[in-house]
């Protein structure tokens, strides 16, 4: 079973990217991927290339939904039964499945309920202060420092701004080995949300596409995830 989830202690850095880039890139190298949004936003779909307008199988329906880039995507609401969808989410990692879990930044709960049967926990920041300054608020009992299933990944980084590239050495000197990596700041990203297709497929070039799989290979590596084939239809 391998669980890793995706969640920020503040919004707007660019966490249900990342869990829809590295779920791609996941399947792409050949393991068996399943994604799940936990989030009100329902946003993880649009990464995907599919409109607001479409719908994904909950979690906890009999139906299997057609994989997408290789992903099978999953809705759940755990505000609505916390037990419940933890139940749902164990049972279908227990499948062999790599499975990344979108909690965005709410579901503490839950999130303190599937702790501890993850592989990893990924949080993600922005270089601003104010991401800096929610480190704190990452784990309510324990300090950054401690959390040795979390790692932490700088989106959106632009190395032409100082305060920028002077938060990336801060970021990278208090935390060491538990900064996953980071990823670079691409308009490509936005704009190929509102021409509502997938990144690879509207900007192949992207910045963020190249660090992503640098990234991936990261995770894989700390996750002790097994090399699988890489799927040639899977780069959506």
């Amino acid at each position: 079973m391998t669980m890793i989830l995706m969640r920020s202690p503040k919004g707007g850095v660019g966490t249900t990217f990342l869990t829809a880039r590295l779920a791609i890139a996941l399947a792409g190298r050949g393991h068996d991927v399943s994604a799940v949004d936990c989030t009100t936003q329902e946003a993880l779909k649009l990464y995907f290339g599919l409109s607001p307008a479409q719908t994904l199988e909950m979690l906890d329906a009999e139906a299997t939904p057609d994989a997408i880039a290789g992903v099978e995507l999953f809705q759940a609401y755990p505000e609505q039964n916390v037990e419940h969808v933890a139940d749902q989410l164990l049972a279908r990692c227990a499948k062999g499945k790599v499975c990344l879990v979108d909690l965005g930044t709410a579901a503490a709960q839950l999130r303190d309920r599937l702790l501890p049967h993850a592989a990893l926990e990924i949080c993600t920041l922005a270089p601003s202060p104010l991401a800096l300054a929610s480190l704190t608020k990452v784990d309510a009992l324990t300090s950054v420092l401690s959390l040795t299933r979390t790692a932490f990944v700088l989106n959106q980084m632009d190395d032409r701004r100082r305060l920028s590239n002077d938060i990336h050495k801060l970021v990278r000197t208090l935390l060491g080995d538990q900064l996953l990596g980071t990823v670079r700041r691409d308009e490509a990203v936005m704009e190929a949300l509102a021409a509502m297709k997938p990144l690879a497929t509207f900007a192949p070039a992207s910045a963020a596409l190249t660090d992503v799989e640098r990234l991936t290979e990261t995770v894989i590596a700390r996750c002790g995830l097994t090399p699988a084939g890489r799927l040639q239809d899977a780069a959506a």
